[in-house]
């Protein structure tokens, strides 16, 4: 059986971006000024970027055996990522996902969620040894969440494994107080977490940094950084709580930053690093991200993912040695 350094479960999809535009009268057309493909989804991205850090790397999924989802498996498979864990589903779509990215670089997405749906986690995952099992946006995958996140990570940490979870939660038809209770029971299966400041109040019920990150430690998480976008992230872990800014630049496009984060964050730790070090690489490789338009395209140039971390103060390895 194949070992790995990490193995990512979330869903992958199609990005398409393009401007904003009016619909085309009947029989007519409107011209777009931009068109752009590219892989994307939370587990993609995150796999993706951790096998160029050097990580060896497996993506666990489903997508549909159409078009979209034999080119993200070539891609990820082009790319390093073991791709043996990932299905293709006959007579199913895979999901894509228009983008919009207004004059800051944020985006808003028109999403078709395609085989987000069907996402069953084979037990072939779940029993494939490696160190760290990463949960990409589990609530993004109906089949999936919540009690079945829960299980597997119950399953993984019994089992010996680092689990690691990124979080998607949005304040909508759900109270506050619900997306919490959904979010508890993983919570006590969980070794660190990676959400931003919104979703990091939302699943927490509190407001101050601080008292958000106790309330996650209170419920079994050991490591907390949570993501906060321009002014970087913030950090903690064992009594310790830090606040690591991020590099100011010109943004393009945020699509994928938290996933590089993420991935940064478990290259570090797997490379032996402490949590303030692989805080300061997740901040600088979600920099990187959103210099240019795509989820993953900051990171593809060798020299360009070399060239930004050789600038971080205090990191002593890069990505490549570890």
């Amino acid at each position: 059986m194949k070992t790995f350094d990490l193995v990512t479960i979330g869903n992958a999809c199609i990005d398409i971006f393009t401007t904003a535009h009016a619909p085309p009268p009947p029989g007519g057309i409107t011209e777009l000024g931009c068109f752009n493909l590219v892989a994307g989804g939370n587990g993609a991205n995150t796999a993706i970027t951790a096998r160029r850090c050097g990580v060896r790397t497996a993506f666990a999924g489903v997508l549909g055996d159409d078009l979209p989802g034999r080119l993200l498996r070539d891609i990820l498979e082009s790319e390093g990522v073991d791709a043996s864990l990932l299905r293709l589903l006959p007579a199913r779509s895979s999901p894509a996902t228009l983008v919009y990215n207004d004059e800051r670089g944020e985006r808003s997405f028109a999403h078709h969620p395609g085989t987000n749906a069907d996402f069953v986690l084979p037990d072939e995952a779940l029993s494939t040894p490696c160190r760290v099992f990463h949960l990409a946006a589990p609530e993004l995958l109906p089949g999936l969440w919540p009690a079945g996140a829960v299980e597997a990570a119950r399953r993984l940490r019994a089992a010996g494994r680092t689990v690691t979870l990124d979080t998607f939660a949005v304040e909508g038809e759900a109270a506050v107080g619900e997306i919490e209770r959904a979010h508890r029971p993983l919570l006590e299966h969980c070794d660190m977490v990676f959400p931003n400041e919104a979703e990091a109040r939302l699943i927490t019920g509190r407001r101050e940094l601080r008292d958000v990150a106790a309330r996650f430690h209170e419920l079994g998480v050991r490591t907390v950084a949570i993501k906060r976008g321009e002014r970087g992230a913030i950090v903690s872990w064992d009594g310790r709580f830090e606040d690591v800014p991020a590099e100011a630049v010109q943004v393009v496009d945020t699509c994928g930053a938290g996933d590089s984060f993420a991935a940064g964050f478990i290259a570090g730790h797997l490379g032996g690093l402490d949590p303030l070090e692989c805080t300061r690489l997740g901040c600088a490789l979600g920099t990187l991200c959103v210099r240019f338009q795509g989820s993953t395209t900051g990171s593809a140039d060798p020299k360009r993912l070399e060239a930004c971390l050789s600038r971080l103060g205090g990191l002593t390895r890069s990505p490549q040695a570890l």
